[in-house]
This record gives structure tokens, sequence and C-alpha cells, in this order.
């Protein structure tokens, strides 16, 4: 009888042990049965996403099919000029602007729609303005009251370039590349008139004014010269000179916003031939002065020196007598442009 009892009492855990195999089966059809389903919806998801893309582009091509192609093209267009490399250049000082820069990795401007025409290397020989890098700045002081090129080997924002450092960078750079050619070089008129000032570039100027003493000796030179260092020179008028869109800082500089210049309307600098007459006297080049574009021979030569950021320039003997010329006996009162024609 203990037996059978001991049978007995077991009996309903056998019969549970069975029972708990059942569960699990139904469990398992039901996962199955959720698999399938699972499985079914995957592929229907699918479709419907593909004909989702499809639709997106087939409404998307019928847009672009009734937009003119014309416009398409310009949009679309888009390219990056050849920059020069900052370390293959032959710099004329050592002075640690040359040194940082070279250290720099700098970016690449990109050019779209009307600015491509600023990668077509082969129409520089005979364009004007239109292949200088547009290029926009501040010109209000005190922010760019002492404005210098080192400035722009730290730019934090295209908003903080300040023009008169573009212009500084550009006075520097040509006035030693037509020494190192020969020629005699020296400042005049709103460049003189900054150094005579404040021993700086006038923060709203527009452009820098370099003399040189007769003819130029190798114009061709000194054009392969500063288009080696990113520059572009060009004859209108007199000779000029502005920023290219294969300059080193270019990616820094360039204004996207900015249209391609037909005129004055980036940071350049003008280059006025002063040559000596018989009688001695000099004639320089765009001077309205009360004897027009003449020069007493006492009051040019022998060249004395001022100095722009701490570095030295030569000018004419007497500065103050050609700003007066130039200027009027005024010529230490800032005049912002608007206020002057000679914009002093």
């Amino acid at each position: 009888m203990k037996n059978d009892h001991k049978i007995d009492e077991e009996e309903p855990e056998v019969e549970m042990a069975h029972r708990v195999p059942a569960n699990k089966k139904i469990r398992a059809h039901h996962r199955r049965k959720e698999l399938c389903t699972g499985i079914m919806v995957l592929p229907a998801l699918a479709l419907a996403l593909i004909g989702l893309v499809a639709f997106d582009i087939i409404m998307e091509t019928n847009i672009l099919a009734r937009v003119p192609a014309a416009m398409l093209s310009s949009e679309s267009r888009i390219c990056t000029p050849t920059v020069v490399n900052s370390s293959s250049i032959d710099y004329h000082s050592g002075h640690r602007y040359y040194d940082e820069l070279k250290e720099m990795t700098l970016p690449i401007p990109v050019f779209r729609g009307k600015h491509t025409k600023l990668c077509d290397k082969t129409k520089r020989k005979t364009a004007k303005y239109e292949y200088c890098l547009p290029i926009s700045g501040r010109k209000d002081s005190p922010f760019c009251a002492a404005a210098d090129r080192m400035d722009l080997l730290n730019l934090r924002s295209s908003k903080a370039i300040c023009y008169a450092s573009v212009l500084h960078m550009l006075l520097v750079e040509v006035y030693e590349e037509l020494q190192a050619k020969g020629n005699i070089p020296f400042l005049a008129f709103g460049s003189l008139l900054g150094a005579v000032r404040n021993g700086s570039m006038i923060p709203f100027t527009e452009d820098v004014d370099i003399g040189y003493v007769g003819e130029m000796i190798s114009v061709d030179a000194v054009r392969l010269a500063l288009r080696k260092k990113g520059y572009h020179m060009f004859f209108m008028d007199i000779w000029r000179v502005c920023v290219a869109p294969t300059h080193p800082l270019a990616g820094h500089l360039y204004d996207p916003s900015a249209p391609v210049s037909q005129t004055y309307e980036v940071p350049y600098v003008d280059l006025y031939m002063m040559e000596q007459l018989d009688n001695g006297d000099w004639n320089l080049q765009e001077l309205e002065g009360s004897n027009g574009s003449i020069l007493p021979y006492n009051k040019v030569q022998p060249f004395s020196q001022v100095s722009i950021n701490g570095m030295a320039f030569d000018t004419v003997k007497d500065p103050q007598f050609l700003l007066k010329e130039a200027y009027g006996d005024d010529y230490l009162t800032p005049k912002p442009r608007g206020e002057s024609s000679a914009s002093a």
C-alpha cells in the first residue's frame, strides 16, 4: 500500500509534466504564425518604400523638366581654382608673415554660377578687374584703425576682414616685387597720406598708391612674378594689381556673395609713373596740383622715408608738399569717401 500511495502521490506530478510541453507547443505555434506574418509584411514595406522613391523621382523629373535648361546649368556650375602653394613661393624678405603663411593649412575657394569664370586662367591675359577675387571687408574705425596683413592669418570669420588689411598685403608684396626687378617704387597719394597721418593704412581707403620712377623695368617679369604669388596685374589707363583667385589666402578672403568686379569694387593697387622732364622737374601721373601734374625737382629727390605698420618705404623728399598739392592744406583731416573727390 505504501508503494501504491506513493504512486498515487506522484501521479499529479507526472500529469503536470505532460501539461507543460503542451503549453510550450501552443506558444511556439503562435511564434511561428507571428514570424510568418512578419516575413510577409517586410516585402510589403519594401515595395511601399520603393514605390515612394520611384514616385519622388518621377515628380522631381517632371519638375526639373519644366525648369529652363539655362537656369539649371547656371546653378549647377562649380569649379575650384589652382591655388598657389605658399611653400613654393620665393618671397623677398624673412618677415614672419611669410613663415606663418607657409605653415598654414589653407582652404581652397569653391566658385559657383557666374563666379566659375574665375577658374578660366586663359582669360587672365586680357582680363582686367573681372579676374580679381571678389573680396569685401570692413572699413570702420576703431576696428580697422591699425589694419595689418598679419590679421589675415588669424581670421575667425570672413566678416572680420578689414579692407585695409588686404591693402597692406598688396602694398608690401607689390612694392617688394617692383624693387626686386630693378624699379624704384615710392609711396604716393593715399598710401603716403596714411603713413604721414598715422603710420598705417587709412581704414576707409579703397586702394594702394605706389609710384615708380621712369618707365617700368621688366614689366613682363614683374607681372609673371606677381602671378606666381597669386596676384593679377593688368593695364587700364595705368598699371593696376589685385588679388587673383589663385592667391594662397583666396579661400579665406573670397566672398561668394560679392559680384565679379567690373571696375573698382575690390582691393587693388594703382601704379603711377613719375618721369623727369628736361628741366629737371617731375611729372607724376594723375596728380592734379597747382601746376598740374608737375612737381619741382627739389621737392622730389633725394627720396625720404616714411613707415606703415613699422615698415619703412621710400617717398618723395617733401611728402608734405606732395600731399598739399594732391589734397589741399587740410590733408591731415580725414575725409571718408563721399566728402571729398580725392577720398583723403
